[in-house]
């Protein structure tokens, strides 16, 4: 299974989106009197006011990111691990590749509408965001392996 090189790009897949989930900073909203932070697990509230001293987090609204990024990596695991039958395996891949591409894009729509933060001046890209799209390549690059797999399977039922 290891020497497939769509597992490689799995477990690498699986790793960026993982990271994730040590609460690293998908978008930066800074605004006149606070900083928000958005991450999977959520808004959180930095008040940047003198009497507060800057790190003091306040969690504003809990997200969904979290509990869609958990599924989405056991998900990851559950294709890599479906390379005894490669019919479904290539369904699979190209199901998880279309939905890292459909919530890649929500991120992206969501955070660069401003909803998150609507009085925010600007919007700052933080390290979370550019893990997520790091991973979508590696993830095309999973389904077409798999792809690969399955027409040499394929080529090689035709010579029987």
């Amino acid at each position: 299974m290891i020497q497939r090189i769509q597992t490689v790009y799995f477990i690498i897949v699986m790793l960026l989106l993982s990271a994730l989930l040590s609460g690293v900073e998908i978008f930066g909203f800074p605004t006149l009197k606070n900083y928000f932070s958005y991450s999977v697990y959520g808004i959180q509230s930095f008040k940047s006011e003198a009497s507060a001293p800057l790190g003091k987090a306040e969690n504003i609204q809990g997200s969904v990111l979290f509990y869609f990024v958990i599924a989405f990596v056991l998900f990851n695991y559950y294709v890599m691990m479906n390379y005894k039958n490669l019919k479904k395996q290539y369904r699979l891949a190209r199901l998880a590749l279309l939905i890292y591409l459909a919530g890649l894009l929500f991120i992206l729509v969501v955070g660069s509408l401003g909803k998150l933060a609507p009085s925010a001046l600007t919007i700052e890209l933080g390290w979370g965001y550019y893990l997520s799209v790091v991973g979508l390549p590696f993830s095309y690059f999973a389904f077409k392996g798999v792809k690969k797999d399955k027409e040499i399977l394929e080529s090689l039922d035709r010579l029987r």
